[in-house]
């Protein structure tokens, strides 16, 4: 007997592909139209609100689970927007410290707030249960795939 091709894990990857792909394409909707810059710019940016101080690009890819060249491109838009700055880290001459400007942060609080309030339309309602046990799925296939754990 022939073995079922659309398995359990086989429906995991096209569900959690499908389900990343709809949140992505209403997050960058939203965004845009709502502080008018990318998903991914806005990603990065409040990555770099969320981790003030001596945060280097490649510490905002390892957040993003992107690679340094997407998140260096993005960070190279953002500078010559005025959202960004970028200067040499104290710790490392290989390195660059990246931080936001005044304009940077006031466009995060823009975009948080949006996201904020479209929550609730961007996600279904969930059961509280079906809810916890979704995050801790997905959490641990995250961190079994090499991501960082997801804090409780």
């Amino acid at each position: 007997m022939a073995e079922n091709p659309w398995d359990e894990r086989a429906q995991l990857w096209f569900l959690v592909r499908q389900v990343a792909s709809r949140i992505d394409r209403a997050g960058e909707a939203l965004v845009r139209g709502e502080v008018g810059i990318s998903l991914a710019q806005f990603l990065v940016l409040s990555v770099v609100d969320a981790y003030p101080g001596d945060l280097n690009q490649q510490a905002v890819a390892d957040r993003l689970g992107l690679t340094k060249g997407t998140v260096s491109r993005q960070i190279d838009l953002a500078v010559a927007a005025g959202l960004m700055t970028v200067e040499p880290s104290a710790h490392s001459r290989r390195e660059n410290r990246v931080a936001l400007t005044d304009a940077g942060a006031v466009l995060v609080q823009k975009g948080d707030a949006a996201l904020a309030d479209a929550r609730s339309s961007l996600l279904p309602d969930v059961a509280p249960a079906d809810l916890a046990a979704t995050l801790r799925a997905l959490g641990s296939l995250n961190t079994t795939l090499g991501g960082p754990p997801v804090p409780s």
